[in-house]
């Protein structure tokens, strides 16, 4: 792995760690989005004296063991990529003693992409997922309703589309801010892009289906947490990864 992601992935998981310890909601949210804009700010640094290494190649990255998906997988899987530099596609296969297949998440792009993004997705994860558990906690504690099954789905799903959409929402509103600021955007490279519609050339790409909305203050409580983030502009300005 590259200086570049190393001191990038460094920083963000010791934000995140800090937040974990101190329990700041806001800080452990905006610890994954930051990492967009570090990786911004470090590649036109680094782009003023050094071009890409022609020993960067492009890669396919395993994200998640083949299983069977939840829809909020995919979905956080599509905003990651989205805003890493990288695509992603499904690698299929049947596990031996099982019928059905079962699918694997695959980033593609540059080493050094895949790997930053690969990690990007997994604070993700466990960040979207401990508030959401966190969230049913502690609705049930305060409501005092009958647990079910299907309840709790239903609370789950619905928190984690708006958590995801709140997200998605922050990284748009960031990349134009950083479209004025720097004057370029977070795309996925051409020579990237290129393999991947080589690989795929006539093949329909899977699609998946996003749970309705059940619960609706479920859902406006995790959009609610995930734009209402802030960034700390004197941790990004203090140029330590550079």
């Amino acid at each position: 792995m590259g200086d570049r992601n190393e001191n990038i992935i460094k920083k963000i998981k010791g934000l995140l760690a800090i937040a974990n310890d101190n329990k700041n909601d806001e800080e452990s949210q905006t610890a994954f989005i930051m990492a967009q804009k570090l990786m911004v700010k470090y590649d036109i640094s680094s782009g003023e004296v050094e071009e890409r290494q022609e020993s960067d190649s492009i890669l396919e990255g395993k994200v998640t063991v083949h299983k069977t998906l939840y829809w909020w997988e995919r979905k956080l899987a599509q905003i990651i990529t989205k805003n890493f530099k990288v695509t992603f596609f499904y690698n299929s296969k049947i596990l031996k003693g099982e019928s059905k297949k079962k699918r694997a998440i695959i980033f593609l792009g540059f080493e050094n992409d895949v790997a930053l993004a690969k990690e990007m997705y997994f604070l993700a994860y466990d960040v979207l997922t401990f508030y959401a558990n966190d969230f049913v906690k502690n609705h049930y504690a305060e409501t005092e309703e009958c647990r079910s099954r299907g309840y709790t789905m239903d609370l789950k799903n619905s928190y984690m589309r708006g958590f995801l959409d709140g997200i998605n929402e922050k990284f748009e509103i960031q990349v134009k801010e950083m479209k004025q600021e720097y004057g370029l955007m977070v795309l996925v490279p051409t020579e990237v892009q290129q393999a991947y519609d080589d690989m795929f050339e006539g093949k329909k790409r899977l699609s998946f289906k996003v749970p309705r909305i059940e619960e609706l203050a479920a859902y406006h409580q995790g959009h609610e947490d995930g734009v209402s983030v802030d960034y700390t502009k004197s941790t990004l300005d203090e140029g330590a990864i550079f």
